[in-house]
């Protein structure tokens, strides 16, 4: 039987969007806080994750460089699946702050998805 074990990436450092006015595909390219960073050490020394064969990650930078993290760590190979990725809400790629992506999700949730 396969098992999969989903790991959230770490806490990511969000207030870069805001420095440099990060726009679209570009506010995922934050990295990890420190905080972050050894959120991910803790769980890679979770007992199951000894057992897994390969890390599979989205494309997101937060998500690498935690995959990354673990692949060290644990001695894994690591998979970009390009589909492992959030819901997008705004497929022109033009939002550029937190209120914009507020606007959108309101929007989506009014207009039930």
């Amino acid at each position: 039987m396969t098992q999969f074990y989903l790991i959230r990436h770490g806490e990511p450092e969000w207030n870069i969007n805001e420095q440099y006015k990060l726009k679209g595909h570009g506010r995922d390219l934050v990295p990890l806080t420190e905080a972050g960073v050894n959120q991910v050490y803790r769980t890679a020394k979770d007992e199951r994750l000894k057992e897994a064969e390969v890390i599979i990650s989205s494309p997101y930078t937060r998500a690498l460089q935690t995959a990354a993290i673990l692949s060290k760590e644990l001695g894994l190979d690591i998979k970009v699946e390009l589909d492992l990725r959030e819901w997008q809400p705004d497929l022109t790629f033009e939002y550029d702050s937190l209120e914009r992506l507020a606007e959108l999700g309101n929007d989506y949730d009014a207009n039930h998805g």
